[in-house]
Formats: C-alpha cells, sequence, structure tokens
C-alpha cells in the first residue's frame, strides 16, 4: 500500500463511523465524468457497508450513457430537486463545493467529506481526504478501501477500474505512475474485466456525437505558430446534430492530440450567452490550470475547466492573452 495511504487512515475511519445510522448523499461534480460517477457508486456501496440509514446519489446533470452499465442499480436524484434537508452530504471528484451545484451549495452548505485528487482542492469539509497525486479519485477510494482491510466485490472492483480508466485514458495520462498500475492491477485481481469494460466505455460511440466531432474539428484554429490550438461548439450543435451535452466530454483531446499542440482549448458557448472552456495539456508542468484559475475554474496540472458569463467575441482575446503569458511562463521555466 502506497504510504501516502496511511496519512488518511485516521479521517478515513472516522469517515466509516460518522455515516453509520445517517442518511448520506454522495454529491459529484456538474456534467459528471467516469471517474465521478464510479466514485459515487463506489462510495454509496461503502456507507451501506458501513451502516449508514440511507444513501443516494445527487448530480445536477444526469449520468453519461457509457457510464449508466457501470451504476450497480444505484438511485442518482437531480441535485437541483432534491430535498436534502434530512442528509449529510460527502462530495466525490469535486475540487470546490460549487462543482456540485450552487443550488446545492447554498440549501446545505455544510460537508461532512469530500473525497478528491485535484490538486486545485481547497479544503472546505469537515472531514478532508485529499491526495493531488492520486491518479483518480476513484483509485484513492480502492486504496482507502483495501488499506482499511474492506473486501471489494467484483461488481465494485469493475467500478473503481472504469473510473481509474477514464480519468487516466487507459493509464496513458502524465499522473500513470507504478501506483496506479497496482491500484489497477489489484482491482482486476478483485474481478474487474479490463476486455468487457474497454468494450462498453470505447466502442459504443453514438451517430450524434460522430457529428459533434466533425463539427468541432472543423472549428479548430491554431494560434501562436501552432502550440495552441482552439475549437468553438455554438450555440445549437446539439440540435443541429442530433447528440448531447455529455457528448463533448473528450473532444477537445483530438486538439491536443496534434503534433506541436502544448494547449488544447474547447470553448462551448452557453445558452445564457457565456462560454465553458475545457483545457488540456501534453504536460503537467505546462499547468493549465492556471489558466483555468484565471477565470475562476480550476482543476488538474495538465486538465482543467472554467465557465464565463461573457460572450465569446469578447472573451476570447482575454482568454489568448492568459494562454500567451502562460506559454511565456512555461518557457521561461523550462528554457534555463
Amino acid at each position: 500500500m502506497d504510504a501516502k495511504i496511511s496519512a488518511f487512515r485516521e479521517s478515513f475511519k472516522r469517515l466509516l463511523a460518522e455515516v453509520k445510522g445517517e442518511k448520506i448523499a454522495v454529491a459529484g461534480h456538474i456534467r459528471p465524468d467516469g471517474d465521478c460517477v464510479s466514485s459515487q457508486v463506489a462510495a454509496a456501496w461503502l456507507f451501506r457497508l458501513a451502516g449508514a440509514e440511507k444513501v443516494v446519489c445527487v448530480n445536477s446533470h444526469e449520468v453519461p450513457y457509457l457510464y449508466r452499465p457501470f451504476i450497480c442499480g444505484e438511485a442518482f436524484e437531480n441535485a437541483d430537486a432534491f430535498d436534502v434537508s434530512a442528509y449529510k452530504i460527502v462530495t466525490v471528484d469535486c475540487a470546490d463545493y460549487a462543482r456540485a451545484g450552487e443550488s446545492l451549495k447554498q440549501r446545505k452548505p455544510e460537508v461532512l467529506a469530500c473525497i478528491d485528487h485535484h490538486v486545485s482542492n481547497s479544503p472546505y469539509a469537515e472531514i478532508n481526504i485529499v491526495d493531488p497525486s492520486s491518479c483518480a479519485t476513484a483509485a484513492l477510494l480502492a486504496e482507502l478501501m483495501t488499506d482499511s482491510g474492506i473486501e471489494i466485490p467484483p461488481e465494485i472492483a469493475s467500478v473503481l477500474y472504469v473510473g481509474e480508466m477514464a480519468d487516466t485514458r487507459q493509464l496513458t495520462t502524465s499522473n500513470t505512475d507504478f501506483r496506479a498500475f497496482n491500484v489497477a492491477a489489484r482491482l482486476v485481481g478483485l474481478g474487474a474485466d479490463p476486455a468487457k469494460i474497454s468494450v462498453l466505455l470505447y466502442q459504443r460511440e453514438k451517430f450524434g456525437r460522430m457529428k459533434l466531432l466533425a463539427r468541432f474539428l472543423q472549428s479548430l484554429t491554431m494560434h501562436f505558430s501552432g502550440r495552441v490550438c482552439a475549437g468553438v461548439l455554438p450555440p445549437g450543435v446539439y440540435a443541429a446534430t442530433g447528440s448531447q451535452k455529455e457528448d463533448a466530454d473528450g473532444l477537445v483531446d483530438y486538439a491536443r492530440n496534434i503534433d506541436g499542440v502544448e494547449i488544447a482549448l474547447l470553448l462551448e458557448v452557453l445558452d445564457d450567452g457565456g462560454v465553458k472552456g475545457s483545457l488540456r495539456s501534453k504536460v503537467p508542468e505546462m499547468r493549465v490550470n492556471e489558466i483555468a484559475k484565471a477565470f475562476g475554474g480550476g482543476g488538474h496540472l495538465a486538465a482543467a475547466g472554467f465557465s464565463v458569463k461573457t460572450p465569446l467575441d469578447e472573451f476570447y482575446p482575454r482568454l489568448l492573452d492568459v494562454v500567451e503569458s502562460r506559454l511565456k511562463a512555461f518557457d521561461a521555466e523550462f528554457s534555463k
């Protein structure tokens, strides 16, 4: 077991004691991804095992269709409509409580616990189990359970494996280290089936998503001598392509994969005229989370996001200025 996990042993033990006999709402972030959904499902199972009276999963948006085969029958409630007054909140994969939804945060400002792996996390819960060195929140949960001697059944091992694969792009991201492979191997040993999971995750693309991808690729623009690539999803693009907002997940990776591109951006124009941005880089040293932070967002060193209410034509030049500053800072740091 990684030595870092021992640092969370007492906090994890306290959390399991705190949920006993309580109603627990496991909250994930807006527009949940595979790590978020998997961590919610695994945490819900864990809290029932620990003696919670009732456990529900709450999200501001629906579970994406790719991850629905792995929810193990869990009930996912809409965070904006669900009455959480009788529940204690545990967030997973949320660097900031606002990421679970402003409505939830306003109605239930107190958070019992946060389990997360984002470098931009600022502790906001009563119990904070945050490890930025972990490749995924699901992987962190797997280690915490193993360290505590909790027997993980095959279906939950599969769920946790999905979360780790989703957040590491099948063990290929910069935070994929020996520890990450060790967790994956342990989960396979507990019953996760890599071949079956791979088919369910990566060989079930929707036609609408392919049309959305085509529109995104057509919008790509290069900046700063090809070091930056940005693409835009305009208003109405989901209806025009027969896709959904969840289908935009991962599109920014296509821009990042272009040879020579160091920073990739996906800019989605929202219905209210604002802009949602996703950023990716090939190396963590680029620290795209600093770009996101400039606009109230955050995330990982090589993957981050933000939302602004400014119209795209007004916001775009400001964004490029910040991106240029980050490139210059990167050059200054690594040209020594």
